[in-house]
């Protein structure tokens, strides 16, 4: 029984092209840095989309890199987890996905022939995502009612230079001085 479901599973993954390319994957803005190389805020960017109907496609654009890149792009697996890709206009690479569940941003590797070193690329959030946690929200000052008002509106008698919260009229019962 168990050999006939990962039969069919084979099958299924077989006959299904999305499964074997990483175009999902790897969809959406990219920052890459090589080891030891000081970028001063300007990191090579890899921008990555989906072409839509063909799963073994993408398109790709760079900015910052030493080369031009950029155009409908083939990709095919390579050795080792990594993809070839083969762009419209440039210099073909490679590219290597992090599968790591535990991390907290997608990331991958990316491999030209004549370079040094690989490249280690963070996805970058969406454009219409926050990356700082939401402010705390505002506090409005509480205008009391019926009370004559201070002048300013939202303005507290408590925040006028000279005036004590001991100064502030109470509703209901008077404020003892001694």
């Amino acid at each position: 029984m168990k050999v006939s479901r990962l039969a069919f599973l084979a099958a299924l993954v077989g006959a299904c092209p999305a499964a074997a390319s990483p175009a999902g994957d790897i969809a959406g803005t990219w920052e890459c840095r090589q080891p030891g190389i000081e970028y001063r805020n300007k990191p090579p960017i890899l921008y990555v989309a989906d072409s839509v109907g063909d799963p073994s496609q993408v398109t790709i654009e760079v900015d910052g890199f030493a080369r031009e890149i950029y155009g409908r792009s083939e990709v095919a697996a390579d050795q080792g987890g990594w993809w070839k890709v083969k762009p419209a206009q440039g210099q073909e690479f490679m590219i290597r996905p992090d599968g790591g569940a535990k991390q907290r941003t997608p990331a991958m590797g990316l491999r030209f022939v004549d370079s040094k070193s690989d490249y280690r690329c963070l996805r970058l959030p969406p454009s219409g995502a926050q990356g700082l946690p939401p402010l705390a929200p505002q506090v409005v000052p509480f205008e009391p009612q019926g009370g004559p008002p201070s002048g300013e509106p939202g303005v507290q008698p408590t925040d006028v230079p000279g005036v004590q919260p001991t100064d502030v009229p109470n509703e209901g019962a008077p404020v003892k001085k001694e």
